[in-house]
């Protein structure tokens, strides 16, 4: 089956047939019915929705008639958060799940599986609208674990930390200010690691509401590492104090 699906009618009959839909590319320009449509049908089941120049939707068709709508096919399927959970618990198994937010280098995303279902994870949520999309190198970089892993999506973060929270769940986030190092936290309950974007991190707001921020601490000047590694840095504690 191809990765790529164009044109309104297309687009519209694969949310009908229940295809799971990684990402759509609107034209920026596009107004009206079909517009209000399609943001719903997004928001109703957590896609992200991009609005692109014309040229970009042109790429991505190889030029064919796009009618300004491209949907890109997902690889894997996703599935509710909560039900992760539930069957963690269901299993007699403490919860542990990675959350990435915004994250948009698909090879990280696949380095970070990779790690999640080595060191046991029960499961990744991936937040953000212009996250990686799940693709093929996706695949190729977590050594297929990402098929064996649940992997579930959201669009707001800051309800996702109150929703897990509900859930009985501990919800850390790293940040690069002071805070605790990850052997001086439990992460031996019921846990969420949240880890943001390369670039920007996580929002201030998430930081503010989360349970407990972790620091992973750098012996030289140089207070930045790589998301996937520091993925595996956390999950490695999250093993070690659990086993």
């Amino acid at each position: 089956m191809t990765d790529l699906i164009f044109g309104k009618n297309a687009v519209i009959e694969a949310f009908d047939a229940g295809l799971d839909i990684e990402k759509v590319y609107v034209l920026n320009t596009i107004r009206g019915e079909f517009e209000v449509q399609i943001r719903n049908l997004c928001r109703d089941n957590n896609i992200p929705l991009v609005k692109v120049p014309e040229i970009k939707l042109n790429e991505l068709s190889k030029y064919k008639a796009h009618q300004g709508v491209v949907a890109l096919i997902s690889p894997i399927k996703y599935i509710d958060f909560k039900d992760i959970i539930a069957n963690a618990f269901e299993k007699g198994q403490v919860p542990l799940i990675v959350v990435l937010d915004g994250v948009t280098d698909v090879r990280n995303i696949g380095a970070v599986c990779r790690s999640a279902y080595y060191f046991g994870a029960d499961g990744i949520i991936i937040s953000g609208n212009f996250a990686g999309r799940i693709s093929e190198d996706t695949v190729k970089t977590s050594a297929g674990a990402i098929l064996k892993l649940p992997v579930a999506r959201v669009s707001s973060l800051l309800h996702l930390v109150s929703e897990l929270q509900s859930l009985g769940l501990k919800v850390i986030a790293t940040s690069l200010k002071d805070a605790v190092n990850p052997e001086n936290s439990d992460l031996s309950v019921p846990t969420a690691i949240i880890l943001g974007s390369e670039d920007k991190g996580l929002h201030y707001k998430v930081l503010e509401i989360v349970d407990e921020v972790i620091k992973i601490p750098a012996i030289g000047d140089f207070d930045s590492l790589n998301v996937s590694v520091a993925a595996g840095i956390l999950l490695y504690e999250s093993a070690h104090q659990r086993h």
